[in-house]
């Protein structure tokens, strides 16, 4: 846990010092990893909002927990978000087709980019993956329809 705590306290630094030149107002704030407050949606992904609100326009951070085996069909988000894979290694490509052949394998210490209304999915198929997900709200996930095969 001690290196948990590390490894996200190092990485909100980071994201929080290049925040695309905006000034933050931060109060001080701990958050050691057993008071991370979870919320579940149906399919099973936690996320917790460490810093902001990700439904008002501003600057927000969260943890993002997939669960194991869950495949991420085609989607996108109106905003651009920089994300770090913390911990597991995630599975993910960019397009509006789910295609394994297209995914990046991208193990704990890889950061990437979400940008604003690109396609893409993902999957956990090598265990559980804890991301901590940065941007400027408001955010939201939109599904990319799918044609019947």
């Amino acid at each position: 846990m001690n290196r948990f705590l590390k490894i996200t306290s190092l990485l909100f630094l980071l994201f929080v010092s290049f925040a695309y030149s905006q000034e933050l107002k931060l109060e001080p704030k701990v958050i050691v990893p057993e008071d991370v407050k979870w919320t579940v949606a149906a399919n099973g992904i936690q996320t917790s909002v460490l810093y902001g609100d990700p439904t008002k326009a501003g600057y927000y951070v969260m943890f993002y927990k997939i669960p194991a085996d869950l495949k991420l069909p085609p989607h996108f988000h109106p905003e651009s978000r920089t994300v770090v894979v913390v911990t597991g290694k995630f599975y993910y490509g960019y397009g509006s087709t789910f295609d394994e052949s297209k995914m990046y394998e991208m193990p704990q210490g890889t950061y990437f980019t979400e940008p604003g209304n690109q396609h893409h999915f993902a999957y956990a198929k090598a265990g559980e993956v804890l991301l901590y997900v940065a941007g400027f709200g408001p955010t939201g996930t939109t599904f990319v329809e799918q044609k019947e095969k």
